[in-house]
C-alpha cells in the first residue's frame, strides 16, 4: 500500500497539529498520592503535549540509542 503522491506517511491528521494543552504534562510522583504528584507545568512545545526537554526525552530516535549503546559497550 503506498501513500498518496505528495503526502506523507508519518504527517499528522490536520486536528492532531496541536495539543490540547498548554502546559507539559510530563508526570512528576506518584500518581495515587495527591500531594505530590504534579505535571512539569512548562510551556508545550507544538504539537505535543510536552515541553521541549521532555520531547527529547520521550521521543528519540531508535537508531541513535542502538548508536550510543553500542560506543558505550
Amino acid at each position: 500500500m503506498s501513500a498518496a503522491k505528495g503526502a506523507s506517511v508519518r504527517s499528522l491528521p490536520e486536528t492532531a497539529t496541536q495539543s490540547p494543552f498548554r502546559t507539559c504534562q510530563w508526570p512528576f510522583g506518584d500518581p495515587q498520592d495527591d500531594e505530590t504528584f504534579r505535571y512539569c507545568g512548562a510551556p508545550t512545545l507544538a504539537p505535543h503535549s510536552y515541553c521541549a526537554r521532555h520531547v527529547e526525552m520521550a521521543y528519540r530516535d531508535p537508531d541513535e540509542e542502538r548508536e550510543a549503546a553500542r560506543a558505550a559497550a
